[in-house]
């Protein structure tokens, strides 16, 4: 009986394994998937920015195989081939990837491809090789599953998207390294400004190539005056005799109004110098700008003052007759050290156009900053309040 007892023990054991076996959930894993390029597509060698709406490629990729059955989603990985070929500095997005996951494909325009290469650190308007591949993502970030698909590589050559800039500089060897005037947009090439701190030389502007480099430039002298027309190859120049800040404009269009025109304005620093203005400043009345101090060394205006909470601000070059208005924005939702970017010149609205942090209650609600404003970067202005302590 104990023999028979122990037999069935043993055989309910072995059925108990297998049974338990058999029933081991399906565990994610990485099983690579591959990339393919839609030949009924030829890809550009050269993009332009006149064909930005055509169709540059399309892709087409296997189901990335996770060994479960859950959906995965997919984005495009680009990188450049051969100065980034670990993918280390790699561009990645959803632009052009189909909404629905399982059509596993990617169209992709001139102009989307020409973003997406633009957003690499390396990129230039040289031809580049660019590596393409495709990203699977299964779960969700804080514990998901990354496949990658094969690469392809692709040459092209792009076109930028950074505004232009050009050098006001004493020599055409110096123009390289020199401050520098942007444009407002990529395609403009008539509204050139900065803000510039000169010594003492001879000023002329001057043109890079199209990708930037100022080894052969562009060069146009000036007409002798701190307004008036450009002259291409001129030898005249803006002297400065005395360093100090400058509001520098300048249209390189060769047609329409305005056209090889500039306008060199300087402006002061101490009284009516470059400053702070607006409601936020004072109870009441907009007489005086709060003026700011330079610094040389890391090319920052700087106050520490009171705003009133919740009331507003703006920045210029005076108090009378501004060189030029700096229009901010910002809602004072910041807290320690916030950095917002303003840009554009002109007259705001009477108060100002940065709302202080916090709720007005009164004129006497005021909290204490040190207010830091950057004008070393051509259309990248920056401003930034710091809570004092």
């Amino acid at each position: 009986m104990k023999n028979i007892f122990k037999v069935s023990l043993a055989f309910a054991l072995v059925i108990l394994t297998f049974s338990c076996t058999n029933e081991i959930d399906n565990v994610a894993s990485s099983n690579g998937f591959q990339l393919r390029q839609d030949a009924e597509v030829v890809s550009p060698l050269i993009l332009l920015d006149e064909n930005e709406a055509l169709d540059y490629a399309k892709f087409v990729w296997d189901r990335s195989n996770n060994g479960v059955p859950t959906e995965s989603t997919y984005s495009i990985v680009v990188s450049d081939h051969d100065l980034d070929p670990d993918f280390s500095d790699a561009v990645e997005s959803t632009v052009g990837v189909s909404a629905e996951p399982d059509a596993r494909t990617c169209s992709l325009t001139v102009g989307q491809f020409n973003d997406l290469i633009n957003a690499l650190p390396t990129f230039n308007c040289n031809q580049m090789n660019i590596d393409i591949r495709i990203k699977s993502k299964l779960g969700i970030s804080t514990n998901a599953l990354f496949q990658y698909s094969n690469p392809l590589t692709l040459s092209v050559k792009g076109y930028p998207k950074s505004k232009p800039i050009i050098a006001f500089a004493t020599s055409s060897t110096s123009a390289q390294d020199s401050q520098k005037l942007a444009s407002s947009d990529y395609r403009t090439f008539t509204n050139y400004e900065g803000y510039l701190y000169l010594d003492p030389g001879t000023y002329r502007f001057f043109k890079p190539d199209q990708c930037g480099d100022f080894a052969s430039p562009i060069v146009y002298g000036i007409s002798g005056a701190a307004t008036g027309s450009l002259v291409l190859d001129g030898s005249n120049g803006f002297v400065v005799t005395t360093a100090g800040h400058y509001y520098i404009t300048a249209n390189l269009s060769e047609s329409g109004t305005g056209a090889l025109t500039y306008a060199i304005r300087p402006f002061n620093t101490g009284t009516n110098g470059f400053g702070i203005f607006g409601g936020a400043t004072r109870g009441f009345g907009f007489i005086n700008t709060t003026s700011m101090n330079y610094n040389v060394d890391t090319k920052k205006w700087t106050v520490t003052m009171d705003l009133i909470n919740g009331k507003k601000f703006s920045f210029k070059t005076s108090s009378t007759a501004a060189v030029a208005t700096l229009v901010g924005s910002g809602n004072g939702t910041f807290t320690e050290s916030p950095i917002a970017t303003f840009s554009g010149t002109g007259s705001p609205a009477s108060d100002g156009s940065i709302k202080a942090p916090g709720d007005f209650v009164n004129n006497d609600t005021k909290t204490n900053y040190t207010i830091e404003v950057d004008l070393s970067k051509p259309r990248n202005y920056t401003y930034k309040l710091i809570l004092s302590p």
